[in-house]
């Protein structure tokens, strides 16, 4: 059965397209049908993070609009067999509702996983695509700030519906620093208010996705976290 699984964060710089793209080449690399959708209007990023040519043509709005194809707005990734939908250049774009519901139908129909990178925060365009997922996996670093608006975002999904949610605190220093009022990872769960899901240590330097898992520590946090959305039972540990 395909999962449709909405990646959002309470704030930016979390990691969180990092990670989705990462999850989304371990799941490739397994033989999964994988499309990810890129929803971050006017901020089209995940095409160079991927090390892909400068050269889309159509995107998720023209796909939408019947401009081009759902075909022809893909764009695909050869070393991870990932493929990806670039998101709109026009920031304004806010797709109406039964052309999502064909898009999402079509999505489950296709592929194995549908992975929705939003946004960071809760725009319009995320709350739609909240109604549709049927999981969330939200991204937190682990401090208070984002910590903080992680548990906001959550509580804002669960409002759309959207009550099966995940987290991944991302981006883990080698030495975690106690303050007052995060003393040690479990509180970071308490304040994002999601059930956990993984912990990816910092890792400066990580390549982008490819034919094989990244070496290090990151590597084989990211491996472990894709192996429990495949619903394997993998130890996990603080």
């Amino acid at each position: 059965m395909s999962q449709t699984i909405l990646f959002a964060s309470g704030k930016g710089g979390v990691g969180k397209s990092t990670l989705c793209l990462h999850l989304a080449g371990g799941l490739a690399r397994r033989g999964r049908r994988v499309l990810v959708v890129e929803t971050a209007c006017g901020f089209r990023g995940l095409d160079t993070m991927l090390g892909l040519p400068g050269d889309t043509v159509y995107d998720l709005s023209d796909a939408l609009e019947g401009r081009c194809s759902l075909g022809e707005a893909i764009r695909a990734h050869e070393e991870s067999e990932l493929r990806l939908m670039p998101a709109p250049s026009d920031p304004d774009y806010l797709p109406g509702e039964e052309k999502l519901d064909a898009f999402f139908h079509w999505g489950r129909e296709a592929w194995d996983f549908f992975l929705v990178d939003c946004a960071p925060g809760f725009s319009p365009f995320t709350r739609r695509m909240a109604r549709r997922c049927g999981r969330a996996v939200l991204v937190t670093a682990p401090e208070e700030v984002s910590a903080r608006c992680t548990g906001r975002l959550s509580a804002l999904l669960a409002q759309e519906g959207l009550l099966d949610q995940r987290l991944v605190i991302d981006r883990l220093p080698r030495e975690f620093v106690p303050t007052p009022s995060l003393r040690d990872l479990d509180d970071v769960i308490d304040l994002a208010g999601a059930r956990l899901l993984g912990v990816v240590p910092e890792q400066p330097g990580l390549p982008p996705p490819g034919d094989c898992p990244p070496e290090g520590a990151a590597g084989q946090a990211l491996e472990a976290i894709t192996r429990r959305l495949l619903g394997e039972r993998v130890e996990l540990t603080l």
